[in-house]
C-alpha cells in the first residue's frame, strides 16, 4: 500500500513537471494597514467647514497591536495651516484634538489610538475641520504608541491626501479708468475669458500678461496678448499654470497711450 502511494505520489510530480506547472507554497502570514479619507468638499469659501471620512483597515492576515492615526491639515512647504478641528470622534478607540505651534505658524492635528487591529477589522474616524487657509489634508497611519510613520509590508497605503482651497474671489487693484470682466467668482477651476476696457482719452493699445512662475531651472515664463484699440478679449490659461499650494497669481493689464503715460490694473488670482 505503501508502496502504491508513493508510485501515486510520483507521478503526480512527473505530471506537474511536465505540464511546466508547479505546486503553490504555503501561504505567508502579511502585516498590512491601510488608510484612506474622503472629504465633503474641495473648494470652500474661507471659514467654511469640511467634514472629512478616515478609514483604517486591517488587510493583512496578522492582527497588529495599538494601532494609531493622525489628521492634519498644512499649507504651502509643510507651514502650519490656520485650520482648526472642530470634532473628532473614532468608532473604537479614542482621539485627541491638538495645537502646537513651532517655526512661527500654528500647527492643529487630531491623534486617534484604536487599540488592536484583528484581519479583516477595520475603524472609522469622523471629523471636522474649519478651513481658513488652502491646504493639503492627510490621514496618515503612525507606529506604536503614536509615535513616527508607521511601516508594513506594503507603505504605498499608509497615508492618503486631499488639496482644499479656501476660495476667495479675485482682487482687482490700481487704475479705476480700466473695467476688468469675466473674472472667476472665486478660485479658478479652468481658463477663464478676461475682458478689459478702456475709454479713457488717447488709448491706443491694450496690453494683458501673466507671469507663471519659475521652472527648476529658474526660467520664467509669460502669457502676454496685446490688442489694438481700447478693448481687450484674452483667453487666460490656467491649465497652463504650474500649481502652487495656496499661491496667488497676478494678471497686469496696462493701456497704452499716445502723449500720456500708460494705465495700469492688476488682478490677483487663486487656482482651485
Amino acid at each position: 500500500m505503501i508502496r502504491t502511494r508513493s508510485l501515486r505520489a510520483g507521478l503526480l510530480t512527473l505530471f506537474v513537471a511536465v505540464l511546466g506547472l508547479s505546486v503553490p507554497a504555503a501561504a505567508q502570514a502579511s502585516f498590512d494597514l491601510a488608510i484612506s479619507q474622503t472629504v465633503s468638499s474641495h473648494v470652500v469659501l474661507p471659514g467654511g467647514i469640511v467634514h472629512v471620512s478616515a478609514t483604517v483597515k486591517n488587510v493583512g492576515s496578522e492582527a497588529v497591536p495599538e494601532v494609531a492615526a493622525e489628521l492634519n491639515s498644512l499649507a504651502a512647504h509643510g507651514a502650519g495651516a490656520d485650520n482648526s478641528y472642530q470634532s473628532a470622534t473614532t468608532s473604537t478607540g479614542t482621539c485627541k484634538i491638538e495645537t502646537g505651534h513651532g517655526y512661527g505658524y500654528t500647527y492643529h492635528w487630531v491623534v486617534c489610538e484604536l487599540g488592536e487591529l484583528a484581519p479583516g477589522a477595520s475603524v472609522q474616524i469622523e471629523a471636522t475641520v474649519q478651513v481658513n487657509q488652502t491646504a493639503v489634508h492627510s490621514a496618515t497611519l503612525l507606529g506604536r504608541y503614536a509615535e513616527g510613520l508607521f511601516t508594513d509590508d506594503e507603505f504605498h497605503d499608509n497615508a492618503a491626501h486631499d488639496r482644499i482651497t479656501a476660495s476667495s474671489p479675485p482682487v482687482v487693484s490700481g487704475s479705476k479708468q480700466i473695467k476688468i470682466s469675466g473674472l472667476p467668482k472665486g478660485c479658478a477651476s479652468g481658463d477663464f475669458t478676461l475682458v478689459a476696457s478702456s475709454k479713457a482719452k488717447g488709448v491706443k493699445k491694450m496690453r494683458a500678461s501673466l507671469f507663471l512662475g519659475f521652472d527648476d531651472e529658474g526660467v520664467g515664463g509669460e502669457f502676454e496678448k496685446t490688442v489694438r484699440g481700447h478693448r481687450l478679449v484674452a483667453k487666460v490659461p490656467v491649465s497652463r499654470i504650474a500649481y502652487e499650494l495656496g499661491k496667488s497669481y497676478t494678471l497686469k493689464i496696462k493701456a497704452k497711450r499716445g502723449g500720456a503715460g500708460p494705465l495700469q490694473a492688476t488682478v490677483s488670482f487663486q487656482i482651485c
